[in-house]
């Protein structure tokens, strides 16, 4: 049933889908919080959900435009349940506008594959990997993924290499206009203060473990379903799915080195991750198999906030 729903790409799964993210907002604010639960949360969560509207437009964006799936809702569907896997519901406004600059970053680096505007999408890449710098140094890991999209998609020439690099400098050189201005400059200099330390003592609980390892198994034997069969033919979906892959390791790393872990940088992670295993599905001929898998996501994604 699963299966045959999703399986096309329809505004009515969109709605669906949303309304399934609202379910995991209303256990969060019922199971997780208790207690605690007060207006407070409830008036952030109005203030999200538009950034959180636009993250999911912006996600179906780039995987349809791209062609990184089939027509389907797999990917979206994946990723949203993946929200609800999160021990805490993200209620910050200024975590989801963070994400939403990244997906703005992943857009651009995925859209090299149609070589239209390469130079505006390539300034755009810089400009928005530069502004996630300012949040984030460790978002600088991602200048590899934009480097091997220009490798994959377009040519390496000095104006290929430089570009980003001009787009990535504009808004840290404003930041530093700003805080050169203001006296302020120890701020600026704490970017670069960075530790580049593996610390993974925040995700050795049993919730994290089980978190980790059904979409670490479920992608794994995504990536054994279809890499070999992709990568057989020579088109530009086998470039953009060499590109999945290296964004997952980097994805990977990015969250073994950020400093201030919550469970939000895992967001990170689904993106290439539900992309993959929504490749894997589509690869199945037995829509029972796919039914199963979903199903099983799901009752996990429910299970996990009262077993773990």
């Amino acid at each position: 049933m699963l299966a045959n729903f999703f399986g096309k790409s329809k505004p009515v799964n969109f709605i669906l889908i949303t309304v399934l993210f609202f379910i995991y907002y209303l256990l969060d604010f019922i199971v997780v919080k208790k207690a605690e639960i007060n207006l407070g949360d409830f008036y952030k969560f109005l203030l999200v959900t538009p950034l959180f509207l636009l993250l999911f437009l912006l996600f179906n964006f780039i995987i349809s435009k791209n062609k990184l799936t089939r027509d389907n809702s797999f990917a979206f569907l994946l990723f949203v349940i993946g929200l609800g896997f999160l021990n805490a519901f993200i209620i910050e406004t200024s975590t989801v506008f963070t994400f939403l600059l990244l997906f703005l970053f992943f857009r651009r680096v995925y859209s090299l594959r149609t070589l239209k505007i390469v130079y505006q999408k390539l300034f755009d890449s810089g400009f928005w990997l530069g502004v996630l710098f300012l949040i984030s140094p460790f978002y600088l890991l991602y200048i590899v993924l934009l480097y091997a999209a220009v490798f994959f998609f377009a040519k390496i020439t000095i104006r290929t290499v430089l570009i980003p690099v001009v787009g990535f400098i504009t808004p840290v050189f404003l930041y530093f206009t700003y805080l050169f201005w203001t006296y302020d400059l120890t701020t600026f200099y704490q970017l670069f203060d960075t530790n580049f330390t593996v610390d993974l003592s925040f995700y050795k609980t049993d919730y994290y473990s089980l978190f980790a390892m059904t979409f670490a198994f479920f992608t794994g034997v995504s990536l054994l379903l279809r890499t070999g069969k992709v990568l057989s033919v020579s088109n530009k979906f086998k470039r953009s799915w060499v590109l999945l892959m290296l964004h997952l390791g980097i994805a990977i790393v990015f969250i073994s080195l950020v400093e201030e872990k919550n469970g939000t940088e895992f967001v990170t992670f689904l993106f290439p991750s539900t992309i993959i295993m929504a490749n894997g599905l589509q690869s199945m001929h037995k829509k029972l198999v796919i039914n199963i898998v979903l199903v099983v996501f799901l009752i996990l994604s429910f299970a996990i906030h009262f077993i773990a």
